[in-house]
């Protein structure tokens, strides 16, 4: 997985974790955050378009947007890469989420990471899988996400 680090940071990583899982997380590590941490990135999507049920999905995102728009801090929803060579139906899911996401983000007030057009049609940067970021996809979506952070202002 990406190796995203910052200054007085803290990482968590959720393997394979959708969105309930990730918000049930982030419920009990909000409260117990350093004051001194002002932003908190999220990556999310790709394991909940495989759901396949994309209504529930708005409904769980919203959920975390919810929580994390009162949380007092900056806030990134760093958005799914597409998949490479895996099926017009799991691409079409995902860039439906993508495009989902980037209005839900733009409505809830919080900051979207676009990845999906960094990683689109890039073979390069994906595992054999076509799901997982290679060595280089995840020096990408790690540079791509500390852009994002570094060039916004904190809360």
């Amino acid at each position: 997985m990406v190796n995203v680090r910052f200054f007085n940071a803290t990482t968590h990583c959720l393997p394979g974790a959708a969105v309930p899982v990730v918000l049930d997380k982030l419920l009990s590590l909000l409260p117990s955050l350093a004051v001194s941490i002002k932003r908190v990135v999220v990556h999310v999507g790709t394991n909940d378009s495989s759901r396949r049920q994309s209504e529930c999905t708005k409904k769980d995102f919203n959920l975390l947007f919810n929580v994390l728009k009162n949380c007092g801090k900056s806030v990134f929803i760093s958005g799914p890469i597409p998949t490479f060579d895996r099926g017009p139906e799991r691409f079409s899911r995902i860039l439906s989420l993508h495009t989902w996401l980037q209005h839900a983000c733009k409505s809830h007030n919080l900051d979207f990471i676009d990845n999906f057009n960094l990683f689109w049609n890039h073979a390069t940067l994906f595992k054999s899988d076509g799901i997982h970021p290679n060595p280089l996809g995840s020096q990408m979506l790690s540079a791509n996400i500390q852009h994002a952070v570094q060039s916004s202002t904190p809360v």
